[in-house]
């Protein structure tokens, strides 16, 4: 190992070497010029020490000095001097050492610290506000040294920042151990513990034991709490009461009451922390049963607002980082196969529910009775009144129609129901519960899937065409019932289609003239390009659903993308990202020349995608429903550029 050219290091090993603190700059410059002789070779940056050593010292030591990290003074006969506190901080490691091999040995004490001693280099704690941050969050380092306060007249001890609380509680458990076999205080203790315990003779003999038998046992059933608690409060208890009573103390029973601090403190933070431990576990316990109570779905607002059974908000039994930790736990990537335990959706207003996988179903059926009403007797009013001015819209005639028109409903009307059905993970939701073969049943015949697919909206609803029909003409007056009545009112009161409205039965020849006087003849619509216009309008009706309120479908793309493909390196995740969308390219190319408009839909769309997601190239792709979702969402981008 090279010899070391940082000055101040230099400056402690000489410290170190003269068994002082305080050094007179004037020799230090001779040694620091000899040592860099002696390892020049070595180590060559050393030179700097050799042409003008006192010039560099001197500098170097003022530096030390303006970042109080040595303290430089000058005495009587104006020689300058350096103080060095890590001589100090040396010392007191190496005592510690000793009193770990000897617990004999007494603590180091405030009082022991030198004059001049520089106040950066010793930190107070406060045995009783203090010393808990230092066991959870302690900076460990030789740089400085800790002052440990205690709440009487107890002398303050001293110990380097680099010793853990955990160990300061063993050394002072060697130093009970240590009380406790000399002369008679085993007995004496022993005997004072069983009359404060009367019935728990046999415990106290045990606990004894172990503790000075098994020092590692004691140590580790301390840290536990447990039914240990007692014996160490009552055994520090009663030490305390002895030994504060004495004027004069020895560094012996000084270093025995600091240790009975010490162990009496940890001893009752130890027993806290157990207990906020069983109250964590508790309330996370009391969340996760939260999750199955009405109306079964939840933001997270009101998951942080959960309370006990005694109306105690969870929040603050637990920490937000622990619901932090729940949550993700909870909602951790499906498989190919099986959804997490928590699921999460987005209606169209871009709330996040948080719904029990077990809970989806009971949930879709809860919230589709609660729809049902007010879609029908909106659908229902508002076909009765264009029935009353004789006038008729396609969902009356076009089951595809109707679906649209239910699904529009179910948007505005039940947003929750609405973005749940139309969630991601509903298509696995189908998966688990077909593999059962129980296809969404509930207790009172309800369905929701028919061989692993989502009935249609109005199946869910119960809501029949023909019926609504029914109940919106029930509602007219009799006489439109009357067959030559009802055709004279609508004779008068329908209203007239414009030119403009009405469909031209063909697309005559029309003479332009151009710039030069000639004349072109514009011939019938371009079929091909009819046919990519109804492309393009039904891919719109499929974005439409695809795509969330207020959102876009590039939004939309990035979002999936960030659940499925979640590699760290830039360069694999832009690769595995281009290969999927290749292979979506190419199997849309070959495609898009048989799809036809009438037959463009939400279904052919999903089917297209399962089909990719299920080749071999695609299978190695864990989050499936990200994928699908995706593919679907790709499918439409390239179907929207091709038309």
């Amino acid at each position: 190992m090279p010899a070391p050219t940082d000055l101040s290091v230099i400056l402690r090993l000489y410290a170190n070497k003269q068994n002082t603190p305080t050094i007179l700059i004037s020799e230090f410059c001779d040694y620091v010029q000899k040592y860099a002789r002696h390892y020049l070779q070595e180590t060559p940056d050393l030179v700097m020490y050799l042409s003008d050593t006192a010039g560099v010292v001197q500098k170097g030591l003022e530096k030390l000095h303006e970042e109080e990290k040595a303290v430089i003074t000058v005495d009587a006969k104006e020689r300058k001097f350096i103080f060095v506190p890590h001589f100090f901080i040396d010392r007191t490691v190496q005592r510690y050492r000793e009193l770990d091999e000897h617990p004999e040995v007494p603590y180091p004490l405030a009082s022991d610290i030198p004059q001049g001693f520089p106040a950066n280099f010793i930190k107070p704690v406060y045995i009783t506000t203090d010393f808990s941050d230092l066991i959870e969050k302690g900076e460990r380092t030789n740089a400085y040294l800790f002052q440990l306060i205690f709440p009487d007249d107890t002398p303050p001890m001293v110990y380097p920042a680099a010793l853990s609380p955990e160990k300061l509680l063993d050394l002072a458990l060697s130093k009970l151990r240590l009380f406790l076999r000399k002369d008679e205080s085993k007995d004496y203790i022993q005997k004072r513990l069983m009359i404060a315990n009367p019935g728990k003779e046999l415990s106290i003999k045990n606990h004894l034991i172990q503790f000075q038998t098994r020092p590692s046992e004691s140590l580790s059933a301390l840290k536990h709490s447990g039914d240990s608690y007692l014996f160490w409060s009552y055994l520090c208890s009663f030490i305390r009461q002895d030994f504060t009573k004495k004027a004069e103390k020895t560094p012996e029973e000084t270093a025995l009451l600091q240790s009975v601090f010490i162990t009496e403190y940890l001893n009752n933070y130890y027993k806290n922390r157990a207990q906020q431990s069983l109250q964590r576990e508790t309330a996370l316990k009391n969340l996760d049963l939260a999750f199955q109570k009405p109306p079964y779905y939840f933001d997270m607002e009101t998951i942080m607002k959960f309370a006990d059974s005694r109306g105690v908000p969870l929040l603050g039994q637990y920490k937000n980082t622990d619901l932090e930790a729940f949550i993700k736990e909870k909602t951790g990537d499906e498989s190919l196969t099986t959804l997490p335990p928590l699921l999460v959706f987005r209606p169209a207003n871009g709330a996040r529910y948080f719904v029990l996988k077990e809970n989806v179903v009971p949930l879709a059926i809860k919230l589709c009775n609660d729809a049902r009403t007010a879609i029908k007797d909106s659908l229902v009013r508002e076909w009765f009144h264009a029935l009353k001015n004789f006038e008729q819209e396609e969902a009356m005639r076009n089951q595809a129609a109707f679906e649209r028109k239910i699904q529009g409903l179910c948007k505005d009307a039940a947003p929750v129901l609405f973005g749940l059905l139309n969630a991601t993970f509903i298509p696995l939701v189908a998966m688990e519960s077909g593999s059962k073969g129980q296809d969404g049943d509930s207790p009172n015949g309800f369905r929701m899937f028919d061989r692993g697919r989502l009935l249609p909206l109005s199946q869910l609803l119960m809501l029949d065409r023909g019926h609504l029909m029914t109940d919106a003409k029930i509602l007219l007056p009799f006489w439109y019932t009357l067959p030559i009545i009802s055709g004279i009112f609508a004779f008068f009161h329908r209203p007239r289609k414009t030119s403009a409205e009405a469909p031209a039965k063909r697309q005559m020849t029309a003479e332009k003239e151009t710039d030069s006087g000639e004349t072109t003849k514009t011939t019938h619509a371009d079929p091909a390009h009819q046919r990519a216009s109804e492309l393009k309008a039904a891919a719109a009706v499929i974005e439409k659903r695809l795509v969330p309120s207020g959102s876009t479908l590039e939004e939309s793309l990035d979002e999936e993308l960030e659940r499925w493909n979640r590699n760290l390196d830039r360069g694999i995740k832009n690769n595995l990202t281009e290969d999927v969308n290749s292979l979506i390219r190419d199997y849309v190319r070959k495609t898009i020349r048989s799809i036809r408009a009438a037959s463009f839909d939400l279904a052919r769309v999903e089917n297209l995608a399962v089909t990719l997601i299920e080749t071999p190239n695609l299978m190695k792709i864990k989050n499936r429903t990200a994928l699908k979702a995706y593919v679907q969402l790709y499918i439409l981008k390239l179907v929207k550029s091709a038309a």
